[in-house]
């Protein structure tokens, strides 16, 4: 399947299946080592039938973890910027929910260590937890710039294929979940 196929189809799941599958993605995140570990969450805000985020950033922000949410920027960077509740996110750049763009708010580099960890979107994966996502290397510019040592992508089964052509840009995640498998990247283990 190619990524606009994956994205419709993730489109005609009904409301009610979308928030079923996220939710059993949302309870094996918060299982995952290094979620309960993690000081720091970086997660976006599900948009276009994406798995479901707002589940995972309450949690989050129930265990005392920082939250920070991405805006996409017009140069084709991600800002981060802290959430103190899902209610503070609002339509954005492309209807996508993004977080208030206030300068204290925002991610600095002090603020990633090797406890934070970043859910990410994506279109495809692949069960040696490579990554396609929409084609604008926001993320893969995000990773290239930030030592984020957990990268975890989260998506419905539907969305895993075997073996991703990728390229020397393309970051692989550590973990990728979905309602019926965790997959370890081969870099997970360390």
């Amino acid at each position: 399947m190619n990524r606009k196929e994956i994205i419709q189809n993730r489109r005609e799941l009904s409301a009610d299946e979308r928030i079923r599958l996220s939710d059993i993605i949302a309870d094996k995140v918060i299982t995952l080592k290094e979620y309960k570990a993690a000081d720091t969450v970086l997660i976006y805000a599900d948009y276009n039938g994406e798995v479901a985020t707002d589940k995972l950033i309450n949690r989050a922000l129930l265990d005392g973890k920082k939250v920070f949410a991405p805006v996409c920027e017009p140069d084709l960077t991600l800002e981060f910027y802290r959430v103190y509740a899902v209610d503070e996110l609002e339509p954005g750049a492309y209807g996508i929910r993004e977080p208030l763009r206030i300068d204290y708010l925002k991610l600095k580099d002090s603020d990633i260590t090797d406890k934070t960890i970043c859910i990410t979107p994506g279109t495809l994966f692949d069960r040696q937890c490579n990554r396609m996502g929409y084609g604008k290397g926001y993320y893969d510019r995000f990773f290239a710039g930030h030592e984020i040592k957990n990268r975890i992508g989260i998506a419905y089964k539907m969305q895993i294929t075997d073996g991703l052509e990728v390229n020397e840009y393309d970051v692989p995640m550590t973990v990728v979940v979905t309602e019926d498998d965790i997959f370890y990247g081969e870099y997970s283990r360390t």
